[in-house]
């Protein structure tokens, strides 16, 4: 491995967090924060340039970026910001007395998590509020992708970053040149915000918390500012709105560029797409069906199950009813929707839409071959032959899924004894949602756990994001031999 470029990389990573952390820091000045407030955002800024200084000038840019140095870079780096972003929060210290607390939540901020621990985050100052929801407007896209959008210059190996970064199956450029590609999602994805931000405005939100809500909402995240997350509304307007929004994140934002850029009609060819609003629905009339007892109000209910079903399946988090009161039929649809997610290429965490609508064909191919042997079977997405060696790729990241999730799972156990708790704990954590059941419920967070717990979720929080790969080459013992200064 190129120690040398993996350094100077890094190095410009934290560069980047530097100038990203200047940000919160001006909205508290708007809000004429105090200066202890201030200097909370003012020393990781200096600790990051300093930081990058020093490993910039022991770096080189020269060389190439390959898969492993990509995947090791892409991990570091996502730690590196966990800490140096946190701690801000811990210096605050009102919701997060130790500086475990703080990484968790900064943690759950930068992979989209939208999991906490703060006791009450209405006490915190606005610049903490902006940066905790800012971590999902960067962490949605991608920390590497908004590096690589921003930069001037970058090699072609650059490629390599983004594939270890962005999640799903598969990856492909939307323009001939990477850093375009970049810009060009980065240009869609904060539209799209923008727009978020303008109808809840409509809805009668203030514009700081329209902000917040359209930055957890794209980077489906799910950090509010109001402790009752957006039940504190008590808006069916507001909750149709993110509803669709949520929908939206959830798409693979290769179909935005497509439809607005080319063929409308060629956009919308996309058979994972239909798979996913298929999936929305029938989980949305099941749910609906399912509690319509519990409450009088029909239209409320269909509200209720539209807007839970889309935050749970898109990962983003946010609660406008303590789903974990709802029958256990609903509860447990809800748990499967957390391991599906939204689509490859989109901000949502999970396994992915399209991952599992290929287990799923592989799967009726093996029962239609197991039922006449001399059947020749094909696997097809999009109308296309799906070659062998992406259907290995999928089932030995589904193996390996299912290991680090019992690996998470039983040492979870040992924080509680209640089976649904730990399941859920680790199921909303590994897959990026927010809020999980029981004790970590709608209404309740991550508070009340032991350290080792927190610590185990926030790297649950990190594999899910990175999907494995690149955490677990950090933590491999070969990755560190034969590197190149």
């Amino acid at each position: 491995m190129n120690g040398s470029i993996v350094k100077y990389s890094i190095g410009k990573l934290l560069f980047v967090l530097a100038m990203l952390m200047c940000l919160p820091l001006f909205v508290g000045i708007i809000y004429r924060e105090s200066l202890l407030d201030l200097r909370n955002f003012i020393l990781p800024i200096v600790m990051a340039i300093f930081l990058a200084s020093i490993l910039m000038k022991r770096g080189s840019g020269d060389g190439h970026i390959f898969t492993k140095e990509a995947m090791f870079i892409t991990a570091t780096c996502w730690i590196l910001f966990s800490i140096i972003g946190a701690i801000p929060l811990y210096l605050t210290q009102s919701n997060f007395p130790t500086m475990i607390d703080a990484f968790f939540e900064t943690a759950s901020g930068f992979t989209t998590c939208g999991a906490s621990v703060a006791a009450n985050v209405e006490l915190l100052p606005h610049s903490i509020l902006f940066w905790r929801s800012f971590t999902h407007f960067i962490g949605g896209m991608g920390i590497l992708v908004f590096t690589l959008a921003i930069l001037p210059k970058t090699n072609k190996e650059s490629s390599s970053l983004m594939q270890a970064e962005v999640p799903g199956p598969t990856f492909g450029k939307i323009t001939p040149k990477l850093s375009q590609t970049a810009r060009t999602l980065y240009l869609l994805y904060i539209a799209l915000t923008i727009i978020t931000t303008i109808f809840l405005l409509f809805g009668g939100m203030n514009l700081f918390d329209a902000i917040i809500h359209a930055m957890g909402t794209a980077g489906t995240g799910g950090f509010s500012n109001k402790s009752a997350s957006i039940g504190y509304y008590d808006s069916g307007y507001i909750e149709i709105v993110l509803s669709i929004a949520m929908l939206a994140f959830g798409v693979n934002f290769n179909i935005f560029y497509f439809a607005i850029f080319r063929s409308f009609k060629e956009a919308f060819k996309s058979e994972e797409l239909y798979w996913y609003l298929g999936i929305v629905g029938v989980a949305v009339l099941l749910i609906f069906f399912n509690i319509r007892g519990v409450y009088t109000d029909k239209i409320y209910t269909g509200i209720s199950s539209l807007f839970t079903v889309t935050s749970i399946i898109t990962t983003t988090g946010y609660v406008s009813a303590d789903f974990g009161q709802w029958p256990l039929f609903s509860r447990n649809i809800l748990l499967f929707l957390m391991f599906i997610g939204g689509s490859a290429g989109s901000t949502a965490g999970g396994i992915k839409v399209s991952r599992i609508v290929i287990l799923f064909k592989s799967a009726l191919n093996q029962i239609r071959k197991a039922l006449n042997p001399m059947r020749v079977t094909v696997n097809k997405m999009d109308g296309k032959r799906l070659d062998r060696d992406t259907e290995e790729s999928i089932n030995r990241y589904i193996l390996v899924y299912i290991l680090f999730f019992i690996v998470f799972m039983l040492i979870m156990t040992l924080n509680t004894n209640n089976f649904e708790a730990a399941f859920s704990a680790v199921a909303t954590t590994y897959n990026n949602v927010g809020p999980a059941l029981v004790q970590f419920g709608p209404v309740e967070n991550f508070r009340t756990m032991n350290d080792l717990s927190k610590i185990v979720l926030t790297f649950s929080m990190l594999f899910g994001r990175l999907e494995l790969y690149p955490m677990i080459l950090l933590f491999a013992p070969d990755t560190y031999r034969n590197i190149k200064r």
